[in-house]
């Protein structure tokens, strides 16, 4: 029964605090990532600190004190690296996931850091991390030089393929304005055809050329033309 004599205000102080400190801290980061919907977020942020930190207690208090608990540290920061690829992943000519495999590499440390008790560490990190992820995105779209074409874009499959088009253009951080649409001729197959006239911008100035090689892969479009 002496196993079962807890101290239940050093347990609180040694490990539930740890933890609920833990949950917040890659919550916050993740917040960001999950309104942007993006496939790392709230849940696995959180998910990602938590474990950090409690492997990084278990280093520290689970074993002997011939122990280097440094060990432990470099696993998570091994494991941490197949997350992250997991989240990147290749569409077409466009990479996607590089900022939400950061975030959760950043998540991590802050866990290792809240398992050490160095919780001033763990929490400058986290704000920094949401600052990032924030507000530097803010002036980003303010101070560099967004490069900007006007597109027409004919479809044979009404609207229904444009509305696809665009929300696979908007995922990969393109801005889509549409301005004109025009009613086209019906097509051989009894299908009438649509022409929209779009505005795209980017900070990539070669994106005018990365884009014509995705639309004319994308299903329904049977013309594109940059004006």
């Amino acid at each position: 029964m002496e196993a079962f004599n807890i101290d239940f205000k050093d347990f609180a102080f040694s490990y539930v605090i740890p933890c609920i400190i833990a949950c917040i801290c890659g919550g916050i980061i993740g917040y960001d990532r999950e309104k942007i919907d993006r496939p790392a977020g709230l849940r696995t942020h959180a998910l990602v600190c938590l474990g950090s930190t409690v492997f990084t207690i278990i280093s520290y208090q689970g074993f002997s004190s011939g122990f280097d608990p440094s060990r432990i540290a470099a696993g998570i920061v091994t494991g941490i690296g197949f997350i992250g690829a997991g989240v990147i992943f290749r569409q077409g000519i466009f990479v996607r996931g590089v900022t939400t495999a950061a975030s959760i590499w950043v998540v991590a440390a802050a866990g290792i850091a809240i398992g050490t008790k160095l919780y001033y560490l763990a929490f400058l990190t986290t704000a920094l991390g949401f600052l990032i992820l924030t507000m530097v995105k803010y002036f980003e779209d303010r101070l560099i030089k967004k490069f900007s074409y006007t597109v027409l874009i004919t479809s044979s499959d009404n609207f229904k393929c444009m509305k696809e088009l665009i929300q696979f253009l908007q995922s990969f951080n393109i801005k889509v304005f549409v301005e004109k649409s025009f009613a086209g001729s019906i097509s051989g197959d009894g299908k009438r055809t649509v022409t929209v006239q779009f505005n795209l911008q980017s900070r990539d100035s070669g994106f005018s050329i990365k884009i014509m090689e995705v639309i004319k892969r994308f299903e329904g479009i049977t013309n594109i033309e940059i004006i």
